[in-house]
């Protein structure tokens, strides 16, 4: 098996979704002119225990037609509802589409994830199996790395980086690990519990980016969006809860039901003059003086700039 296996499992979910239904034999040749090959040929067995992986891990079942033995992927139109899933379909055609478009060169550019895609592997392996893992963390604000001991619940892509979800075995309380600050993950025997009745999509639900905090509860938040702003917001929603709730020719309201974290408040200042935030009126203060502050560091750089003059 060759070092990175989430890539093979990329490539069969994506082979089996574009072209089902097909035959192993089928499958074994796109296998042989594919960029992942290896000199090897893709083993009846080794295929079965893909499919399962898939299924374990990303809830994408490979099923069989028994009366014609080709592949296909299972309840295709629901997954396309589901937002992870219809995701992870689309990440598995583009990765697999790049890898086998490289003769392009730079006319192909997608943004770096500096995230090591080494420990997201190892992670990938421990979760299947509920396995704790130890791993050596270097945080930002820390001088020097440390170990901890931690189980695995779930991860997530955001902003070009991965993150870990994890408990510690004396502590249920979940906290966040980037993965780019992670530089050794070793499995170990210990299993645990996966906690019964813990759905990560629901924990995540009304969180903004990756962060979650018990003392910043969610809210309904409305903003303002300037015309131009507004319809690229209505093709690209800043959060699931998004829903449009009032309409002009010069701008349209939104309302999120969102957690109003420093990642919420960085994304809506990104935007500068093109929103307002209109309520609930805390969050409207706190995006006023956080402007204020940079306003206050470029009304210095102006009144230096005509010191100098």
């Amino acid at each position: 098996m060759i070092a990175n296996p989430v890539k093979r499992y990329f490539w069969l979910v994506d082979t089996i979704y574009r072209h089902a239904p097909i035959s192993f034999k089928e499958i074994a040749e796109r296998w042989e002119q594919s960029a992942l090959y290896d000199k090897k040929k893709l083993a009846i067995r080794t295929f079965h225990n893909h499919r399962e992986v898939v299924e374990e891990l990303f809830h994408i079942r490979i099923a069989c037609d028994e009366r014609t033995n080709k592949y296909y992927i299972a309840e295709e139109g629901e997954l396309a509802k589901n937002g992870l899933s219809s995701w992870l379909l689309n990440a598995f055609s583009i990765s697999n589409l790049l890898a086998e478009s490289q003769s392009l060169g730079s006319r192909v550019q997608v943004e770096e994830i500096p995230s090591a895609q080494h420990c997201l592997t190892e992670l990938l392996a421990a979760m299947r199996e509920n396995r704790r893992i130890k791993v050596t963390y270097q945080p930002f604000v820390a001088e020097a790395p440390f170990e901890l001991v931690l189980q695995p619940l779930f991860v997530k892509l955001y902003d070009r980086r991965w993150y870990l979800y994890a408990n510690k075995p004396s502590d249920e309380k979940i906290k966040l690990y980037a993965l780019d600050r992670i530089s050794a993950v070793v499995e170990l025997e210990d299993k645990f519990e996966f906690p019964e009745n813990f759905a990560p999509e629901e924990y995540t639900r009304n969180a903004f980016g990756v962060a979650i905090y018990d003392e910043v509860p969610p809210c309904t938040v409305r903003i303002r969006a300037r015309a131009g702003l507004a319809a690229y917001l209505r093709t690209l929603p800043l959060h699931h809860s998004q829903r449009e709730v009032e309409t002009t020719n010069r701008y349209a309201d939104f309302e999120y039901f969102v957690a109003p974290t420093q990642e919420f408040y960085l994304r809506l200042m990104s935007y500068g003059w093109q929103i307002e935030v209109l309520s609930p009126e805390k969050v409207r203060a706190s995006i006023h003086w956080k402007l204020m502050q940079a306003a206050v560091i470029y009304d210095k750089e102006l009144r230096n700039e005509d010191d100098d003059k």
